[in-house]
């Protein structure tokens, strides 16, 4: 029997072997794990891994209250991943470096060198064969797909290790074994949502191939102890995991953050053979092939038996994991060419009962299920292949040969490093000279038009971590949104000056020379331009604002604007602020009412408001319902196919009313005439909502 010493000697060889590789196969990233990060999601990853680690040691009972769409920011971490299932990397490495790229990249690096080490355990589990798990390690942590994508979808990690706890257990009917299973899973959920539930389709389907193609395993597991600890841990797993999702159903509610079905069909593959060939690999998946049909230690048969294939449950298991994730990734509705057919796929049903699978909105990624499931075939083929050598030298100098051809299957090197945004000492000045400035302070970055243009200015924030208006997310917040575009445009103005001050907006931080870029003023006119944008400004300020604005600090290209908070400005109009229920509000001159609506109205004074608009229901006649500030002020019935007039009049408060329109929304998909599956809601077209003083 080995010792424990000797195991322990084993997998720390094992560990520094993928670490080795990893430092080869990921080149160049290891000599830039300080100082390179990437705008977008990048950026946007290491905004988010800092923030949770920061909140998780200072305060984390606000977590979900993040520093960014202030002051819209109640539950603004819910808009993305959360990431604490990394907080046990991160926190040591924050603790030590206090550098938030060097953290990001280097528990980037380690989910390589983990999926290495974790597979290595699965496969050496089934096979035996310490070769044939390196193998299957390398093919499954260097998976392509892999190199090029943001962290929170790297964290498959922890999923080998699931399993192998998990199969453990359907031998020994131990709480240690279904426990730690429990554990990996948590883990994986706390890492990344799209994870989590990658992992859970994962279990469930082995657990389902298990009960399915072993009976002493189907008869074991039902009797009254084992089924009691698998209850256990389910509920351990449920109490854990419920007070992290909370956070989630109140942004869902808050921002509208849950997603239709048009986002995966638009994103799923077309059915293309050699294109999935391209994507995995040749020798991917003719070692795959291979674990499949050959059996691991019967050396009379040469060639695939299928009779003994039948026996094999854990090639049919995970064979049937692939299978079942391919045919997610085409998605909703079957491509051919890229091209929409009329048949309707697995993915289409599964939305219909569980909508929240549309968290993964770009359905390639379920590839990270195929790559885990084909590395295991792959493993178990290249012991089979080596079971087949009797000669051990031979063996050795073959196995060898299968390392360096998972190597090579593997080889992106080097791989795309993307143009860095400034770390360290390079981070900008005015950053460093916010940080000083008390934790309370409020801010607002412009240029800003998207939401998406917002990453560098989120990153950015972990340098000093005041609340901003600004923030970065797959989902629009359009209360804050309206806020960015109406400054980024319009800045300085009643209208804006105003809201800035109610809201308490302490710093305007304008960046002249990214206006030039978003402008498309060549470099050879940037210093006439930024001079000339800049003086502009000024003046305007100093004839309309000079008791309201005054100028903070100035960087190179960029100023700083204080607002003070007296003397008030009043806006020159209602301002409608979209909050929730409604789709391209902030982006089309129509826009949707879903099924509720609400809108706050920022105006100067109380008085008596009149509320004009046009709107024409969606496909059918339907009624129209509208309360301002909690008072109901009646319904008007609409008919469909024109535009019906509605108004009002009502007292409005000075500074922010609620407004609600309630109607009933009918799905897309149940209008016969436009032929689609798009589940998106909608009662109300609106044009002209326009909100004034008679």
């Amino acid at each position: 029997m080995i010792s424990d010493k000797k195991i322990i000697c084993e997998y720390l060889i094992v560990i520094l072997l993928y670490a080795i590789l990893t430092a080869i196969l990921t080149y160049p990233m290891v000599l830039h794990v300080s100082d390179t990060i990437g705008g977008g999601d990048e950026a946007f990853t290491c905004w988010s891994l800092t923030w949770t680690t920061k909140k998780v040691l200072e305060d984390p009972l606000n977590l979900f209250h993040a520093n960014i769409f202030y002051p819209a920011n109640d539950y603004s971490l819910a808009l993305s991943e959360h990431m604490l299932g990394w907080t046990i990397f991160s926190i040591p490495v924050y603790g030590i470096t206090h550098d938030p790229v060097f953290t990001h990249n280097f528990v980037r690096l380690l989910t390589f060198v983990l999926c290495g080490f974790g597979m290595y355990l699965l496969v050496y589990h089934y096979t035996q064969n310490r070769y044939a798990a390196f193998i299957a390690g390398i093919f499954f942590a260097f998976f392509g797909y892999r190199m090029a994508i943001q962290l929170h979808l790297l964290a498959m990690q922890w999923v080998p290790f699931m399993l192998l706890f998990l199969d453990k257990f359907f031998h020994s009917l131990k709480f240690r074994d279904i426990g730690a299973a429990s554990l990996f899973f948590v883990l994986s959920a706390l890492s990344s949502w799209y994870v989590g539930i990658f992992t859970a389709i994962v279990g469930g389907l082995f657990i389902l191939g298990y009960i399915i193609l072993d009976s002493s395993v189907r008869s074991s597991i039902a009797t009254k102890k084992p089924f009691f600890t698998i209850l256990v841990s389910l509920f351990l797993v449920i109490i854990i995991l419920t007070p992290i999702s909370l956070p989630y159903f109140e942004a869902s509610k808050h921002y509208d953050a849950e997603r239709d079905i048009d986002v995966p069909t638009n994103s799923s593959w077309s059915f293309d053979i050699p294109f999935l060939i391209n994507q995995f690999g040749i020798f991917l998946i003719i070692f795959a092939i291979a674990g499949l049909l050959l059996p691991l230690s019967e050396y009379r048969f040469k060639l695939p038996n299928l009779d003994y294939v039948k026996k094999q449950k854990i090639p049919i298991i995970f064979m049937g994991i692939a299978i079942v994730s391919y045919i997610l990734t085409l998605g909703p509705v079957l491509k051919l060419n890229s091209i929409l057919t009329e048949v309707m796929m697995p993915y289409y049903y599964i939305y219909s009962i569980f909508p929240y699978i549309a968290i993964i909105r770009a359905l390639p990624r379920f590839s990270f299920i195929i790559s885990l499931a084909v590395s295991v075939l792959a493993g178990l083929g290249a012991a089979a292949l080596l079971n087949r050598i009797k000669r051990d030298d031979i063996k050795k100098i073959v196995a060898i040969g299968f390392v360096f051809l998972a190597i090579l299957g593997s080889w992106h090197v080097p791989v795309n490093m993307p143009v860095s945004l400034a770390t360290g000492d390079q981070v900008p000045v005015e950053y460093r000279w916010l940080a000083e400035k008390p934790d309370d302070t409020k801010i607002i970055e412009i240029p800003t038009r998207w939401v998406e243009d917002n990453s560098e200015y989120v990153y950015y924030s972990v340098y000093h971590w005041k609340e901003m208006v600004n923030g970065y997310s797959g989902r629009d917040v359009e209360f804050a949104s309206k806020i960015m575009r109406d400054t980024g445009s319009y800045f300085p103005s009643d209208n804006t000056v105003s809201l800035l001050q109610y809201i308490g907006i302490k710093y305007v931080i304008i960046h002249a020379d990214r206006i030039r870029i978003l402008e498309n003023v060549p470099d050879e006119q940037a210093e006439i331009f930024i001079s000339g944008y800049l003086s502009n400004l000024n003046q305007k300020i100093e004839e309309n604002y000079n008791s309201s604005i005054k100028m903070a600090a100035s960087f190179d290209n960029t100023v700083v604007y204080e607002i003070l908070k007296t003397p008030e400005v009043l806006p020159d109009d209602v301002i409608l602020l979209f909050q929730s229920g409604w789709f391209g509000s902030n982006t089309f001159p129509e826009f949707y009412l879903k099924e509720k609506g609400k809108i706050m109205a920022f105006t100067g004074s109380t008085g008596e408001y009149l509320l004009y608009f046009l709107a024409e229901p969606v496909y059918s006649e339907k009624d129209l319902s509208l309360t301002v500030n909690g008072e109901n002020m009646g319904t008007i019935t609409a008919l469909s196919g024109d535009f019906t007039e509605g108004r009002g009049n009502f007292i409005l408060n000075k500074g922010m009313n609620e407004i609600k329109f309630t109607s009933m929304c009918t799905k897309l998909c149940d209008i016969p005439e436009l032929n689609t599956i798009s589940d998106k809601c909608m009662s109300f077209k609106f044009v002209n909502l326009t909100v004034f003083q008679p």
